[in-house]
C-alpha cells in the first residue's frame, strides 16, 4: 500500500474483509487518526453506483450518534476508491468472543449500546444489513461503535460484503454475512429494520453463548435460519437469566411481524432485564387532588376557570415513525422526508412546521404514490389545528390521512392520526378502534401507546392512563416528546409536583425549549410559585414569543391583580394566535376589572365566535358546554345559556369549574338563591374563595350575607394543591 492517499498519511494495516482493506492513517488536514477503507478494484467504477454511494456517504456522516462510527469522506485517486471513518481504538467484539461469552453486566451494556445506535439510524431511514460482532467495536472505557453503517445497500449486486470464508453469500442481490442473515435476506424479500433486528439477535445470542445462534454448512445453515428455532440461550449459558433468554428469541422470530417493533424496545426490554422491576406508584387518592374538567383534547389547554388560563399546548406525538420502509424509490422523496421529519423533532422552534410541511409536499411531489409523506402531511395538519384550532386543519389532516391508507393501510401512523381526530371531536369510541388498528400492526408502538393514554384520560380513566403514559414514554428515553405528555397529564389531573418534575426533565435535555418553559411556567402558578413562573415564561419569549408564554404571562398578572399587564400581556398574544377562547376570556376579565366596558364586551364576543366554532368539533364537551352557556349568560339570553349549562352539569356534576360557571351564569341571568347554592356545592368540591373573588361577575354576590354564612365554613380552604389549575 503506498505510503499516502490524498491527504491520508498511511500507518498500520488493522483489518481486511470484502469492504476491503482498513487502514489506520493520518489525516493531514485535520491532524487526527482516521480509518481508511480502501475498496475493492473495481467496486464503484458505474457512475451510477459512485454517484449512489456518494449520497449514502453522505447521509451516513450526518448520523452523528456515539455508537455509530462517523464517516468524514469518501474520494477516488489513481483508481482507487476509499472511505473515510472515525478511528475507534479497541476491539472488535468478534476478538472479544474469541475467549468465550460475556458475563451478563457486559451483554445488559454493550447491548443497550446496540440498540441505542442501531434506533438512531432507522429513525433516518438507514439500515445496516450487515450487522455482525465484526462490524462492532468496543473501546478501552466500554464504549459500543457499530461500523460499516448502510454501506452494504450500496454494493449490492457488486460484491459480496463478508469478513469470513467459510460462510459467505456470493448470489447476486443478496447482501450480508450468511450465519446473521434473517430470512427475509436469504428469500430475497424486501428489507427493512426489523432485518438488523435480527442479526442484533444474532450478535446478543453469541454474546451470551459463545457461539453463533445457527450452525451448519451453507445449505444446513440456510435451512436451520429458514426453519430451526434457534437454540436456549439459558440451556447453553445456565448463568444468565430467563428474562434475557425472552429477549433474543423475540429478536430471532422467523416472522418479522412477530420480532420487536424497534431496537429501541429491545433496549427497554434489555433495562427491564438488568434490573429488578421498580414498584408502581399507587394511584392518587381522588381526596387528594382536584377533579378537573376535561380540557379542549384538541390543545391539551388547561384552564382556572371562570378567572385563570393557564394554557400549555402539547406537542405533536413522536415525529420519527420510520414505518420501518419509506415505501418510495425516489431518492429526493426519501431525502425530503428525512428532512422533514427532524424538522418535526423540534417543532417548538419557531416556522420548523412550515420546513416540515414543506419538506413534504417536495417528497410527495416527487412521488405521488408515497403513503408516509401524506402520513407526515396529516401529522403537520392535526399540529396546526392544536396551535390555532382553526377546523380547516382537521378536514386537510383527515384528507391526507385518507389518501395516504389509500396507498398502504400497514402504516400505524394513519391509524394513529385518524384516532387523534376521532378523540379531538370527541368520538372516544372510534378513537380507540383506530389505536387498536395501529397497535395490530405495531403492538409497540410508542405513539399509538401515547394516543390512546391521551384518549383514556379524556375519558376519564386516569389510572389507566398514566401506566400507558408511563410505559410509552420509557420506550422513547432519548426523546422529549413522551416526558412532556406524561406532565401535561399530570398537570391537567393536579398533579403539578410530578408535572414540574417532568418538565424539568424535558429541560435538561432541550434546554432552549420555549415550549416547555412556557408550561413550567404555567405550572408554578398553581404551585404559588410566582417569582419562578414569571421567570420561566420570560425565558420562553425570549427565546421564541409565543401566545402560550404570552397567555401564561397574562394570567399570571390576572391573579396578581395586575389587570393593566394581563390585559397588555394577553394582546400580545393573540396577536400571535387570535383563534384561543381561553386568551379571549382572560382578556376580557382583565377589562372588567379595568371598567372598560366596551374592550370586555369585544374580548367576550371573539371568545362567543371561537367557542360556537368549537362546538361544531367538541359539542359535547362539558367545559365547552359551560363556558359558551356563560358567555351566553353576559348577554342575557336565557333561552341559549340555560340547556347548555345543565347539559355541562349533567357530564359534569361535581366539577368545581362547572360548578362555579354555573354560579356565574345564574348570577348573571338574575337567580341569586341557584347562584348560592352553586358556590357551595363549588367550594365543596375544592374551589377556593380567592378564586370567586377573582370573578369580577360575582363581585355583588359576595356582598351578600348568605354568601358570608356560606363563605365561614370554607374559611381554610385556600390549600393550593385543591385548587383548580
Amino acid at each position: 500500500m503506498q505510503a499516502t492517499i490524498s491527504h491520508y498519511r498511511v500507518l498500520e494495516q488493522i483489518g481486511a474483509g470484502g469492504m476491503g482493506v482498513v487502514y489506520r492513517a493520518h489525516d493531514e488536514r485535520l491532524d487526527r487518526d482516521v480509518a481508511l477503507k480502501v475498496l475493492p478494484p473495481g467496486t464503484v467504477v458505474d457512475p451510477v453506483i459512485r454517484k449512489r454511494f456518494r449520497r449514502e456517504a453522505l447521509m451516513l456522516s450526518k448520523l452523528n450518534h456515539p455508537n455509530i462510527a462517523t464517516v468524514h469522506d469518501f474520494d477516488t485517486e489513481d483508481g482507487t476508491d476509499f472511505l473515510v471513518e472515525e478511528y475507534i481504538d479497541g476491539l472488535s467484539l468478534d476478538a472479544m468472543l474469541l475467549s468465550g461469552p460475556l458475563s451478563e453486566t457486559e451483554i445488559f451494556h454493550l447491548g443497550s449500546q446496540l440498540c441505542e445506535g442501531l434506533a438512531a439510524a432507522h429513525e433516518h431511514g438507514v439500515i445496516h444489513r450487515d450487522l455482525k460482532p465484526g462490524n462492532v467495536r468496543v473501546t478501552p472505557e466500554a464504549r459500543l461503535k457499530i461500523l460499516d453503517f448502510g454501506l452494504a445497500e450500496v454494493l449490492r449486486g457488486e460484491v459480496s460484503l463478508t469478513a469470513i470464508t467459510e460462510s459467505r453469500s456470493e448470489t447476486k442481490g443478496i447482501v450480508g454475512t450468511l450465519p446473521y442473515m434473517a430470512p427475509e435476506q436469504l428469500l430475497k424479500r424486501k428489507l427493512d429494520a426489523r432485518t438488523d433486528i435480527w442479526a442484533a439477535g444474532c450478535v446478543l445470542f453469541e454474546m451470551t453463548t459463545g457461539r453463533r445462534p445457527f450452525l451448519g454448512s451453507d445449505a444446513a445453515l440456510t435451512d436451520a435460519i429458514l426453519h430451526q428455532p434457534p437454540a436456549s440461550v439459558v440451556k447453553l449459558n445456565p448463568k444468565v437469566s430467563t428474562a434475557l433468554d425472552a429477549v433474543i428469541q423475540k429478536c430471532l422470530e422467523k416472522d418479522p411481524q412477530r420480532r420487536y417493533y424497534s431496537a429501541r424496545e429491545i433496549r427497554v426490554d434489555l433495562q427491564r432485564a438488568s434490573a429488578p422491576r421498580q414498584p408502581q406508584p399507587r394511584p392518587w387518592p381522588k381526596s387528594q387532588v382536584a377533579v378537573l374538567a376535561l380540557a379542549v383534547a384538541l390543545l391539551l389547554g388547561v384552564a382556572a376557570k371562570p378567572s385563570l388560563r393557564w394554557i400549555i399546548q402539547q406537542i405533536p406525538d413522536a415525529w420519527t415513525r420510520t414505518g420501518m420502509v419509506t415505501a418510495t424509490n425516489r431518492p429526493v422523496s426519501h431525502e425530503s422526508y428525512l428532512a422533514g421529519l427532524k424538522y418535526l423533532e423540534r417543532w417548538d422552534k419557531p416556522k420548523n412546521l412550515d420546513s416540515a410541511e414543506s419538506m413534504f409536499q417536495e417528497a410527495v411531489k416527487a412521488d405521488p404514490n408515497f403513503s408516509l409523506g401524506f402520513s407526515a402531511l396529516a401529522e403537520v395538519d392535526w399540529a396546526r389545528y392544536r396551535l390555532d384550532q382553526d377546523s380547516r386543519w382537521i378536514d386537510e389532516a383527515e384528507k391526507n390521512c385518507r389518501r395516504a391508507a389509500e396507498l398502504n393501510r400497514q402504516l400505524p401512523a394513519v391509524y394513529v392520526t385518524l384516532a387523534r381526530i376521532h378523540n379531538g371531536r370527541g368520538q372516544y369510541n372510534l378513537a380507540l378502534e383506530e389505536i387498536q388498528k395501529a397497535l395490530d400492526l405495531e403492538p409497540h408502538d410508542p405513539d399509538a401507546q401515547l394516543t390512546q393514554a391521551a384518549v383514556f384520560a379524556t375519558m376519564g380513566q386516569e389510572d389507566r392512563a398514566e401506566n400507558i403514559y408511563k410505559t410509552a414514554a420509557a420506550l422513547r428515553p432519548e426523546n422529549w416528546d413522551g416526558f412532556y405528555e406524561l406532565g401535561v397529564f399530570y398537570y391537567r389531573h393536579g398533579h403539578n409536583a410530578e408535572a414540574t418534575a417532568q418538565f424539568e426533565r424535558v429541560l435538561q435535555v432541550t434546554p432552549d425549549n420555549g415550549l416547555v418553559h412556557a408550561a413550567l411556567g404555567g405550572v408554578m402558578q398553581l404551585l404559588h410559585r410566582d417569582s419562578e413562573s414569571e421567570q420561566h415564561l420570560k425565558r420562553s419569549i425570549e427565546l421564541q414569543p409565543s401566545y402560550v408564554a404570552y397567555t401564561n404571562l397574562g394570567a399570571l398578572y390576572l391573579r396578581q391583580r395586575r389587570w393593566a399587564e394581563a390585559a397588555s400581556t394577553t394582546r400580545k398574544g393573540l396577536k400571535i394566535n387570535a383563534n384561543d377562547w381561553n386568551a379571549w376570556a382572560n382578556l376580557g376579565l382583565a377589562c372588567e376589572w379595568l371598567n372598560r366596558k366596551r374592550e370586555a364586551d369585544e374580548a367576550y364576543r371573539n371568545e362567543q365566535a371561537r367557542l360556537e366554532e368549537l362546538s361544531k368539533v367538541r359539542g359535547d364537551d362539558a367545559e365547552v358546554q359551560a363556558e359558551l352557556g356563560l358567555v351566553y349568560s353576559r348577554w342575557r339570553l336565557r333561552e341559549k345559556a340555560l340547556p347548555l349549562i345543565e347539559a355541562a352539569l349533567t357530564r359534569a356534576p361535581d366539577d368545581p369549574y362547572i360548578l362555579s360557571t354555573a354560579a356565574e351564569s345564574r348570577e348573571n341571568l338574575g337567580d341569586r338563591a341557584l347562584a348560592l347554592q352553586f358556590v357551595k356545592k363549588a367550594l365543596t368540591r375544592g374551589w377556593t374563595l380567592e378564586q370567586l373573588q377573582s370573578v369580577p361577575s360575582l363581585r355583588k354576590l359576595l356582598l351578600d350575607s348568605r354568601f358570608h354564612e356560606i363563605a365561614r365554613q370554607f374559611a381554610n380552604n385556600s390549600n393550593p394543591a385543591q385548587q383548580h389549575p
